[in-house]
């Protein structure tokens, strides 16, 4: 890794994530700050029970899971599937700005002319992207125990730790495969594109397995399947094996992009 490139292409991106980061934290503190009105209506709780089966699965609540916890409140409004979408939609822009726009806006072209080799470029944008990855859970996890103190929540902090490993490994899985195209692909559009297009179609199998049960089986070909934040939360998963799974086939995604990436003709 060259800490040079690194300092230059982290100050690049630093506004973003300190964007996204703020926005993380106020919208957890709007969450931590309305709940402890909602647990105090027993009408809340009644019509969260009744939520049909298939609604909750659109949301990624479990069908079986409680609705009466902080835990699923906090993880149907946001964790479920807006945070889920938001950092993927984000590995995914900054893993295609890391490389193939470089390649499209000829700045990868002044790099590849300074004695840094394409290894130590991949690897320093590698650094990078796991870097931010790394600070935006830190924030989801420092929100949370900033608006739980202070509305008065108590919760299990440690489980938002292991809540906070496994998105950092999933989300950065995200980003890897969206690298490797980035490095396949050389180009902005094509390697969003399919990017895109393989994050959608994991997050389609995971709802419509969910909603149709001759369909079910495709909820095992879905990674979302194995990103459930309320179990996390409450103690009834271990996230344990996931993580190992999602940082296991990173580690051989980022393999194959430093292969590909050492030999593409990059015609710059």
């Amino acid at each position: 890794m060259n800490r040079a490139l690194f300092r230059a292409t982290f100050k690049q991106h630093r506004k973003k994530v300190a964007v996204i980061s703020m926005g993380i934290i106020l919208y957890e503190g709007l969450l931590t700050w309305v709940y402890p009105v909602i647990a105090k209506n027993p009408a809340v709780t009644e019509i969260a029970g009744s939520i049909p089966s298939a609604v909750k699965t659109v949301f990624g609540v479990p069908e079986n899971a409680r609705t009466d916890t902080f835990e699923s409140f906090i993880s149907g409004q946001f964790f479920a599937r807006i945070w889920v979408m938001l950092m993927a939609l984000y590995g995914i822009q900054i893993a295609n700005a890391l490389l193939a726009k470089m390649v499209d806006d000829g700045s990868l072209a002044f790099l590849l002319s300074t004695p840094v080799s394409r290894s130590e470029i991949l690897s320093t944008q590698t650094g990078v992207m796991v870097s931010t990855n790394a600070i935006l859970v830190a924030a989801m996890i420092g929100g949370v125990y900033l608006g739980t103190f202070c509305s008065g929540i108590k919760i299990e902090h440690a489980r938002y730790i292991d809540l906070g490993l496994l998105g950092l490994s999933f989300f950065s899985l995200i980003e890897f495969y969206s690298l490797f195209f980035s490095a396949w692909f050389v180009e902005e559009e094509r390697a969003v594109t399919y990017a895109t297009g393989l994050t959608l179609a994991f997050y389609g199998m995971d709802i419509v397995g969910g909603l149709s049960d001759r369909l079910s089986w495709l909820k095992n070909l879905s990674l979302f399947q194995w990103f459930q934040p309320q179990e996390v939360l409450e103690g009834t998963t271990d996230p344990l094996w996931p993580i190992i799974g999602f940082s296991v086939t990173s580690a051989g995604l980022w393999y194959l992009t430093k292969k590909v990436f050492e030999t593409k003709d990059l015609a710059i």
